[in-house]
C-alpha cells in the first residue's frame, strides 16, 4: 500500500507541476505580449501642441530656441522621447532666459493628454527683475598704461566708450559684444597683439545686479616694417606703392591696411589683392605682405542691353592695362542706343606717392532727345585725391557743340570750364547701401574768350540718404539743385545746363522731358530743382516693394521751376551686383503711366 500511495502522491505532484508550469508560461507570454504592445504604443510617433505664456519678448526667444518647438512634428518623436524633452525644458528655459539678463525666473510646465491621443504641453514663464549692471571694473596692462596722454585711443577714452555701462540690463549677446568692441578699439591703433586678459561678469540674483570685471594686456606697441610684394609681374611696383597710406615705421593702424588694400583694388589692375601685417613675427616693426592676382593688360568686350530712358543699346569696350608701354590705363567704349550715341576713351596715370591721381581723354557725344538735336565733341583733364570717403577733384574740359532745336535756329558753341568738386561718402554698403548718406558739390566756370563763347559759373549739388525703418524697411531720400549765372544762356553748351525726368530723377516722365520749352522741342534750363522720397519694405529677404514720390522741373528762371509730380509703386530685388528696381510710375503733369528700370547704385 505505501508504495501505491508513494506513487500515487509522486503522479500528483508531477500533474500539479505540470498545471503550475504551464500556468507560468501563459502569464509570461501574456506579459510578453504587454512589454510588446507598451512598447509599440510608445514607439508610435506622438503629436504635440506647445503653448507658451511669457512676455512677447521671452516669447519669442523660446520659440526660436526651445527643442520642444524645434522637433514639433518630427516623426521620430515618440511619447519617451516627448517625455525627455517636457522633463529637460524648465533647465533649458533657465538658461535661455539668463542671456536676456533674467536669473530669478519662475517656470511653471503642465502637460495635457487630448481626445485623438495627442497632447499639448503648457508652459508658463514669469522672468521676473532682469539683472543690471551694477558696477564696472576695466583694468588695463601692458604699454598703453605708460603711453602719453595725447595718444589716442587712451585709458580714459575707451573707458567712457565701454558698451555696457552701469544701469544697463545685462544681456550675454551685448556683454560679449561689449568685451569684442573694446579689444577692436585697442586692437585698432598701435597694439594689433592685445588681447582679453580675464573677463568676470558676478551676479547676485538676491539684489538682482551683476558685477562686470575685465582687464586688457595691451602688450607693446607696433610699427610698420618693410613691405614685400607678391604676384607682380606685368606692371610695375609704382601700381602698388603709388597708393600706399602705409610708410615703414610708422605706427600700426589698421583702417591704414585696409584703406591701402581697397585702394589697390580700385586702380583695376588686380582681380584680387590682399594687404596682411605678420603680427605673429613678434617683431616690434611687423613685415607686411601685398599679394595681388593680376588682371590682363587687353581686354574688349561686347554688350548689349536696353535702358527705359535711352532705348536699345550695344556696347563695345576696350580696356588696355599697360598702354603705350607704360603702365596707363586705357579705357574706351562706344555705346550705341536710339536716342544717343557715345564714344569716348580715357586715360589713367598710375597715383603719385602723394595720392594723385590725373587722367585725360576725348569725347564725342549726340544725342537725338526731346527734339533737340545735339552734338558735343570734347576733351579732358582731371586729378583726383583723398580717399573714398572723401574724395576730391578739379578738372578742365572743353566743349564744342553743335545743336539744332525742331522749329527754331541751330547754336554753335564752345566753352572751356575748370570745375573743383567734392564727394563724400559714409554708406554701409558702397553697391548695395541701406544706412548712410552720399553727397556731391561742385562749382565751375568759364571765362571768356578763353576758348569760351559765353562766361558762366555753375554750381550743382545732388545728395542721398538711407535710413533704416524697422527691421525690414529703408527710407531713402534723394535731391538736387543746380544754377548756372550767366549773362543770359545763348553761347552756353547745353552740355552745361539741366533737364531732370526718367529713371533716376523724376520717375513718370520721359527721359531728359523736363524743361524750358523752345520751339517743338524741350531744352536746358538755368536752374534746377529734384527731390525725391521712397519707401522700401523686404518682406522675403532681397526681395521687396517701394512706394515712391518724385518731384521736380529745370527753368531759366527760379520762378519756372513748377515742380512735376510723379509717384507710382515698384519691386526690388537686392542683387550681387546691387539693387535692381522697376517702377511704374505716374506723371500728374503727362496723365499717363512710365515704367522705369534701374540696376545697381552708383554715386
Amino acid at each position: 500500500m505505501i508504495p501505491y500511495e508513494m506513487e500515487k502522491n509522486g503522479k500528483d505532484r508531477t500533474v500539479f507541476l505540470i498545471v503550475r508550469y504551464r500556468r507560468f508560461c501563459f502569464k509570461s507570454l501574456i506579459l510578453f505580449f504587454f512589454i510588446l504592445y507598451s512598447s509599440l504604443l510608445y514607439a508610435r510617433p506622438v503629436s504635440y501642441e506647445v503653448d507658451i505664456e511669457a512676455p512677447a519678448p521671452i516669447e519669442r526667444l523660446l520659440k526660436d530656441n526651445l527643442e520642444l518647438i524645434r522637433w514639433k512634428g518630427n516623426e521620430q518623436i515618440d511619447t519617451a522621447q516627448l517625455r525627455r524633452l517636457y522633463r529637460n525644458t524648465p533647465d533649458e528655459i533657465r538658461q535661455l532666459v539668463e542671456t536676456e539678463g533674467y536669473y530669478s525666473p519662475v517656470i511653471k510646465t503642465e502637460i495635457q493628454k487630448l481626445a485623438d491621443n495627442g497632447r499639448r504641453i503648457v508652459i508658463h514663464v514669469d522672468p521676473g527683475k532682469p539683472v543690471k549692471v551694477a558696477a564696472v571694473d576695466i583694468e588695463f596692462k601692458g604699454a598703453i598704461t605708460t603711453q602719453k596722454s595725447s595718444l589716442k585711443p587712451g585709458i580714459k577714452q575707451l573707458r567712457e566708450g565701454w558698451q555696457m555701462p552701469v544701469g544697463s540690463v545685462f544681456r550675454m549677446a551685448d556683454w560679449e559684444a561689449a568685451k569684442i568692441a573694446l579689444l577692436k578699439q585697442v586692437t585698432r591703433v598701435r597694439y594689433p597683439r592685445a588681447e582679453l586678459e580675464d573677463t568676470r561678469a558676478i551676479v547676485n540674483p538676491e539684489t538682482d545686479e551683476v558685477t562686470l570685471k575685465v582687464v586688457v594686456n595691451s602688450g607693446d606697441p607696433v610699427r610698420f616694417g618693410p613691405i614685400r610684394i607678391i604676384g607682380l609681374h606685368r606692371y610695375g611696383e609704382d601700381v602698388i606703392m603709388g597708393q600706399r597710406p602705409v610708410k615703414v615705421g610708422s605706427t600700426f593702424r589698421e583702417n591704414a591696411l585696409l584703406n591701402w588694400q581697397s585702394r589697390i583694388q580700385d586702380t583695376g589692375y588686380f582681380s584680387s589683392v590682399e594687404v596682411t601685417a605678420d603680427l605673429e613675427s613678434g617683431l616690434e616693426e611687423v613685415p607686411i605682405t601685398v599679394t595681388v592676382v593680376e588682371n590682363r593688360k587687353k581686354h574688349a568686350a561686347v554688350g548689349v542691353g536696353y535702358s527705359t530712358d535711352t532705348g536699345e543699346r550695344i556696347s563695345l569696350t576696350y580696356d588696355n592695362l599697360h598702354f603705350l608701354g607704360k603702365d596707363y590705363k586705357l579705357k574706351s567704349s562706344v555705346v550705341l542706343q536710339s536716342k544717343q550715341r557715345t564714344a569716348k576713351a580715357d586715360v589713367y596715370l598710375p597715383p603719385k606717392q602723394d595720392g594723385t591721381r590725373d587722367s585725360f581723354g576725348v569725347m564725342y557725344d549726340r544725342s537725338e532727345i526731346e527734339g533737340e538735336d545735339t552734338r558735343v565733341a570734347g576733351a579732358n583733364f582731371r586729378r583726383a585725391w583723398g580717399t573714398p570717403r572723401l574724395e576730391k577733384y578739379v578738372s578742365l574740359e572743353y566743349l564744342n557743340e553743335h545743336t539744332r532745336v525742331d522749329g527754331a535756329d541751330s547754336q554753335q558753341s564752345q566753352a572751356l570750364p575748370v570745375t573743383f568738386g567734392m564727394i563724400t561718402r559714409r554708406l554701409n554698403n558702397r553697391l548695395s547701401p541701406t544706412k548712410g548718406y552720399a553727397l556731391e558739390a561742385q562749382v565751375g566756370a568759364a571765362v571768356e574768350p578763353v576758348l569760351t563763347d559765353k562766361s558762366f559759373v555753375r554750381s550743382y549739388l545732388k545728395g542721398v540718404r538711407f535710413q533704416p525703418v524697422g527691421e525690414k524697411g529703408d527710407l531713402i531720400l534723394r535731391g538736387e539743385l543746380g544754377a548756372v549765372f550767366s549773362n543770359g544762356k545763348d553761347g552756353v553748351p547745353s552740355t552745361i545746363l539741366f533737364r531732370t525726368g526718367g529713371d533716376q530723377s523724376v520717375r513718370g516722365y520721359a527721359y531728359q522731358s523736363l524743361g524750358v520749352r523752345e520751339g517743338n522741342a524741350i531744352v536746358g534750363g538755368r536752374y534746377l530743382a529734384v527731390a525725391s522720397v521712397e519707401y522700401q519694405y523686404y518682406f522675403i529677404r532681397n526681395w521687396g516693394v517701394a512706394f515712391f514720390v518724385d518731384a521736380g522741373n529745370a527753368g531759366d528762371t527760379i520762378k519756372e521751376l513748377d515742380p512735376a509730380v510723379g509717384y507710382g509703386i515698384g519691386g526690388r530685388w537686392r542683387s550681387p551686383a546691387g539693387p535692381i528696381g522697376v517702377d511704374l510710375a505716374y506723371g500728374e503733369r503727362t496723365g499717363s503711366f512710365r515704367l522705369h528700370f534701374s540696376l545697381g547704385f552708383t554715386f
